[in-house]
């Protein structure tokens, strides 16, 4: 695993004007927590955007370090939580949660698919029900994506989190038999055959209908010329 860190400085000031003022100056507001002890700090901007590359996830573990402390002390820890501003997408916290050397996490890892489904080249879609999985283990286990490869998913096929095979030391959280991701034939196509049929069989009805009729009409003409 390739070797990351993020520099951190301790926040003094609190309350919402201070947030912004940390804000305005390059920092994002954040707090860093572990078995009930916190600490509030600020992030460097720039350097919290270059370790993820504008996309946050909670499976990249990372060496921390601190502009007030200066130790030997092995530091690691990763983002448990962040708030982002729902208009402009600005980060404004972020909670950092410091791992413990030989104890295992709880996190989750982001799910990417690759190939291209047979059931998708035959005109199904694959429709993602998880886009990430709980796991835990070591923080020197932990893997920063899963890989599932859907190439030979037929319309039908569904995979679940009991099909997925993980290194050893991850353990897989949460439901086994939660479906991760299926294929399937459109609904618009689904309901366009219903359609057809509803109009075939109506329309099978009216002919029957006719056809009655015409025996019924049959039936009066016979009678008048007995008469």
């Amino acid at each position: 695993m390739e070797a990351k860190s993020l520099t951190v400085e301790p926040r003094t000031d609190f309350g919402k004007n201070a947030s912004r003022r940390a804000r305005r100056n390059g920092f994002i507001p954040g707090v860093i927590y572990s078995h009930g002890e916190s600490e509030s700090i600020q992030i460097p901007r720039k350097e919290f955007f270059k370790l993820f590359k504008g996309k946050i996830s909670e499976s990249v573990i990372f060496d921390i370090y601190s502009t007030a402390k200066k130790d030997d002390t092995e530091k690691m820890a990763y983002v448990k939580d962040y708030l982002a501003d729902p208009m402009s997408g600005e980060i404004l916290h972020v909670d950092l949660f410091k791992v413990t050397k030989g104890e295992k996490i709880h996190t989750h890892v982001p799910i990417v698919f690759t190939g291209t489904a047979k059931g998708v080249k035959l005109g199904g879609i694959l429709e993602v029900d998880l886009r990430e999985i709980e796991v835990e283990c070591l923080p020197q286990a932990l893997p920063e994506k899963i890989e599932i490869n859907v190439t030979n998913m037929e319309i039908g096929d569904s995979i679940h989190v009991k099909d997925v095979v993980v290194a050893e030391g991850v353990k897989l959280l949460g439901n086994p038999d939660a479906s991760i991701a299926s294929v399937h034939v459109p609904k618009v196509v689904t309901e366009e055959v219903k359609v057809e049929e509803a109009v075939a069989v109506e329309g099978e009805g009216e002919e029957a209908k006719k056809a009655a009729e015409g025996e019924e009409t049959k039936d009066k003409d016979k009678e008048k010329d007995k008469k």
